[in-house]
């Protein structure tokens, strides 16, 4: 084989590997140990192209702290410098390089080329966001579910004699006169009792949530908002806030549902807000479609969530309201309807800013019943 049908073949062979690194999904990157790139594959590039470069040739020579993580200096759970050639390879998670994603990271150990000194570590990132956002889900249906049983057949229970309570102390009450000492004491029993039942009227609604909707008829998901937002106008009016829509196209919002829930599940949402808000303020009720789903964003002027305390807002019982003003059921309720309807449930929060819950439930198809 002639010199230059060797360099042909040799660079033929180059191109081959290049281009089977480039169809690599994952963020692949050669690095030397002072963190500058040496060479990245195209999902790398695309990863950051919206940062401050703007052409792939412009990578190399960066440092990958800067490059993929917007940092001025190396990231402090990296783990690319504990390698060497007796640990050749690593692998560490990390939420804190490209916000609302979470990458499982491995790298390699590339020992020094020639006399250099300088090794190089193949770097791999896996997006493993939306893995961990299913676990995430599905560990929240199967405690929905156990907390479902369990509040029902404790709410069964305590059910009968609390009837009991209420209706002899309604009768020993109407039987009382008004200058008779106990009559208050009577009468705070009877308040007591009704926000005992009413927890216990919750919890049986939360249990009955795991059967599947029986009734599904379409549903024009805007009108039913409309519906509860008349519902709620005098609350609202009387805590100054005002509703805002956003109407961000007029296509279909049909679904496949029912209707009471689908009020429910707003409702708990405004009510949620209204709480937010206790010197007034704006809800905004956003809609729009995507990917034929119906999109619903309520977005509150409020004192928002937590960062501590907001992956808690739908487990049952959780709740930041003092004793009395709440049961914790409304938002874990509400997640249930969501997940029963085939639709998801999101939430984004600033402190003293407001909360954005977005809502997407599948568009009724044309040959749906």
């Amino acid at each position: 084989m002639t010199s230059k049908n060797n360099y042909n073949f040799m660079e033929d062979l180059k191109q081959q590997w290049l281009s089977m690194i480039d169809a690599i999904a994952d963020p692949l990157v050669l690095i030397d140990n002072n963190y500058n790139i040496i060479r990245q594959n195209k999902a790398y590039f695309y990863m950051v192209e919206n940062k401050e470069i703007n052409n792939i040739i412009k990578v190399p020579g960066k440092k990958c702290y800067k490059i993929f993580a917007q940092r001025d200096s190396p990231c402090e759970h990296c783990l690319v410098q504990k390698i060497n050639s007796q640990e050749t390879q690593t692998k560490w998670t990390s939420e804190d390089l490209i916000q609302e994603k979470e990458f499982e990271i491995k790298a390699h150990y590339v020992p020094p080329k020639d006399n250099s000194n300088l090794s190089r570590f193949v770097v791999h990132y896996r997006d493993i966001s939306e893995q961990k956002n299913l676990q995430k889900t599905l560990a929240h249906s199967d405690k929905l579910v156990a907390i479902g049983k369990l509040a029902g057949g404790v709410a069964h229970e305590i059910n009968s004699p609390l009837a009991g309570i209420l209706a002899f102390t309604q009768i020993v009450l109407s039987e009382m006169t008004e200058d008779n000492p106990h009559k208050e004491d009577l009468e705070q029993i009877e308040i007591a009792a009704r926000k005992c039942k009413e927890i216990v009227e919750n919890l049986l609604n939360f249990a009955r949530l795991e059967a599947q909707i029986e009734v599904k008829n379409e549903i024009q998901i805007l009108e039913e908002i409309q519906k509860t937002v008349k519902l709620a106008k005098g609350l609202l009016n009387q805590k100054n806030i005002t509703i805002v829509w956003q109407i961000i196209d007029e296509e279909n919002d049909t679904i496949l549902g029912n209707a009471g829930q689908i009020g429910q599940i707003f409702l708990n949402l405004i009510s949620n807000a209204i709480q937010a808000m206790k010197n007034g303020g704006v809800i905004e009720i956003e809609k729009y479609t995507e990917n034929e789903h119906v999109c619903i964003k309520v977005k509150d002027t409020g004192s928002g969530i937590h960062p501590n305390i907001i992956n808690k807002i739908f487990d049952p019982f959780f709740t930041t309201k003092t004793v009395g003003e709440g049961t914790g059921l409304g938002l874990s309720i509400t997640y249930s309807l969501v997940k029963q309807h085939g639709g998801t449930i999101s939430v984004d929060s600033i402190l003293n800013e407001g909360t954005d819950f977005v809502l997407k439930f599948p568009l009724r198809k044309a040959n749906e019943k």
